[in-house]
């Protein structure tokens, strides 16, 4: 046995099977590391593996039955052992093996121990690897890319990533970015670091899905933006009827990978509600719709949506869509007159309610019926529900803020549209809205930055909010550069704005027949309070930029007489009967006085 071990070292046999394993190591862990960005199917790993490992038994043999000698590869029995050349090659492979394993155990080390790594890159499908630290992951779903043969099925592909999406939201323990933002970086063309930076989250999942008939195929993987390496990846090749099940089974890696269980605030498995999977295709199809938000596609979305529940009257989720078609139908007026759209909105949330109460778009759906009928205290105990069932969700926050910051709430608006803007950071609403109660909080500087922020994300209405930011701050020729960036990039009115830029010049506040008396903006703008109080006191709703009346410079109009009677009808002092009045106003028997200067400022 001894002679034969010996002979195994005098033909490098066992420095050829070190030399093979280390090498078949470090091949191994890079594919598993370059093979996932270029979405190669994990069949090509798996076949690399089995290839190496098969190869290992023959180059033992090839090592046994081959020498090699100056003249080239010779078999060893025609080789002079007087003349054999062994001990040099020895020597060289010893340096390979060496340099091999220096290799190694460097890759090893800095993935194991390194501040700021998440372990070992993944060795294959399935695997997963644990976060640094003790902090509550966080995580962005980007919108997978359409792979499918027919573009018209992004809505599908889009659709998937949000159903992940929604279920790692209810996910106790784990942060999850919002749609809206995460989906605002599909075409942004950002390294994951960025993206990650920008949504605030150390973990990306990505993806893509290829729908042919009844068939679907999506692969996904999840990336830790620390040190933009894959922590798992795989591929699902299943019929769309498994497409539930393919939901479950990514969350579950996710959490596997993140060390997280999938516990909802029940305390129950967090699973993917299953229906007949054409009717969801539909359901997913109508809410991409319904997303685009004309006149064609929510009449499209509402169709398929009543489709949806006739044939799945059990799914909670899709009465909860179908009745927010119609609150978007109050102020679009696409679908129904709009007292029999509250109606249809009202009766659809019940019927969730009566499935699954846990459902937060329900209490959004109530608690936007109880505001459009200015019972604002409803509205308000409708949000604070809808927060404490989805408290990752931004819109109840949002929506909530918005009411403060009508009715004078300035702190507590400014705290729930803070909070809704670290959950949607690239949401321009949500930043317009902020912007709106910091102008009322006398913080110009914070909300001209807040609204050009919102204008760069997309929607060049903030610059109206600009307007108001320079305008308040006693910047008059900024203002009136403003307000023409938000003519030429908005197309409104010329005679407005130009009449409104005239009034800024003069800055007089006397009347002139510009033509913009029904324009409320442009009316506080310039002062001119009694036409501005006839408007609000027959507005159907409140501007978004309402809540400046509460600035400091609008003093004298809060203490006009018939400022508090001009928000009746919006419900506002009823509030304030129920909630106790905001800082800037008093009780007066029964009504108010207001203008009192109680903002606390930023």
């Amino acid at each position: 046995m001894a002679g034969f071990l010996a002979e195994l070292n005098r033909r490098n046999v066992t420095r050829v099977a070190v030399a093979y394993a280390v090498a078949s190591w470090l091949l191994i862990e890079v594919a598993s590391v370059v093979l996932p960005t270029f979405r190669a199917p994990d069949w090509v790993l798996q076949v690399l593996i089995v290839l190496l490992v098969l190869g290992f038994p023959l180059a033992l043999v090839f090592a046994w039955v081959y020498e090699l000698t100056p003249e080239g590869l010779k078999r060893e029995s025609e080789v002079d052992h007087g003349r054999s050349i062994t001990g040099h090659t020895a020597k060289k492979l010893n340096v390979v093996v060496i340099i091999l394993l220096v290799v190694a155990i460097g890759l090893f080390v800095a993935d194991r121990f390194l501040p700021g790594r998440a372990g070992p890159p993944s060795a294959g499908p399935g695997s997963a690897q644990a976060p640094a630290g003790k902090t509550v992951p966080s995580i962005a779903v980007l919108a997978f890319d359409n792979m499918s043969a027919d573009s018209a099925n992004e809505y599908f592909a889009e659709g998937i990533s949000e159903e992940i999406l929604n279920l790692l939201a209810d996910v106790k323990g784990l942060s999850v970015a919002s749609r809206t933002s995460a989906f605002a970086m599909r075409d942004k063309d950002l390294p994951i670091p960025e993206i990650a930076r920008a949504l605030k989250v150390r973990y990306v999942l990505e993806g893509s899905v290829r729908k042919a008939g009844e068939q679907v195929r999506i692969t996904a993987q999840l990336i830790d933006a620390d040190t933009d390496r894959h922590v798992w990846s795989d591929t699902y090749d299943r019929a769309l009827k498994d497409i539930f099940s393919i939901q479950d089974e990514i969350a579950a890696a996710i959490g596997q990978a993140l060390k997280v269980q999938l516990l909802g605030e029940t305390g129950a498995v967090v699973k993917a509600e299953a229906i007949d999977p054409k009717v969801y295709s539909e359901f997913l199809e109508a809410r991409y719709l319904l997303r685009r938000r004309n006149d064609t596609d929510m009449r499209a979305a509402n169709e398929k949506l009543i489709n949806v529940v006739a044939a799945e009257p059990g799914f909670a989720r899709g009465h909860v869509l179908l009745g927010e078609a119609y609150i978007l139908n109050v102020f679009d007026g696409a679908l129904l007159p709009r007292d029999l759209a509250q109606d249809y909105a009202r009766m659809h949330a019940l019927i969730a309610a009566s499935l699954n109460p846990n459902l937060g778009g329900i209490d959004m759906i109530l608690g936007q019926l109880a505001r459009e009928h200015g019972d604002l205290k409803s509205a308000l105990e409708h949000l604070d529900r809808a927060v404490a069932l989805e408290p990752q969700e931004p819109r109840p926050y949002h929506w909530r803020g918005i009411i403060y910051d009508n009715a004078g709430y300035l702190d507590e608006c400014r705290a729930d549209l803070q909070r809704a803007l670290e959950l949607d950071p690239e949401n321009p609403n949500v930043h317009f809205a902020l912007a709106g109660c910091l102008l009322g909080s006398g913080d110009y500087a914070r909300a001209k930055e807040l609204a050009s922020r919102g204008a760069t994300l997309g929607n060049p209405a903030g610059y109206d909010l600009v307007v108001w930011a320079e305008l308040l701050g006693g910047n008059v020729e900024s203002a009136k550069q403003a307000a023409r960036r938000y003519i030429d990039e908005m197309g409104g009115d010329p005679a407005i704005v130009g009449g409104l830029l005239r009034e800024l010049g003069r800055n007089s506040g006397q009347p002139s027949d510009e033509g913009f008396e029904n324009d409320s903006d442009a009316l506080l703008m310039v002062h001119r309070y009694d036409q501005f109080l006839t408007l609000l006191a027959q507005a159907e709703w409140l501007a978004p930029s309402f809540g400046v009346v509460w600035a400091e410079p609008f003093t004298d109009l809060r203490q006009d007489a018939r400022f508090v009677p001009a928000l009746e009808h919006f419900g506002i002092p009823e509030l304030w009967h129920a909630k106790g009045p905001p800082p800037d106003c008093r009780a007066e028997g029964d009504s108010y006085t207001c203008g009192h200067g109680g903002s606390d400022g930023p």
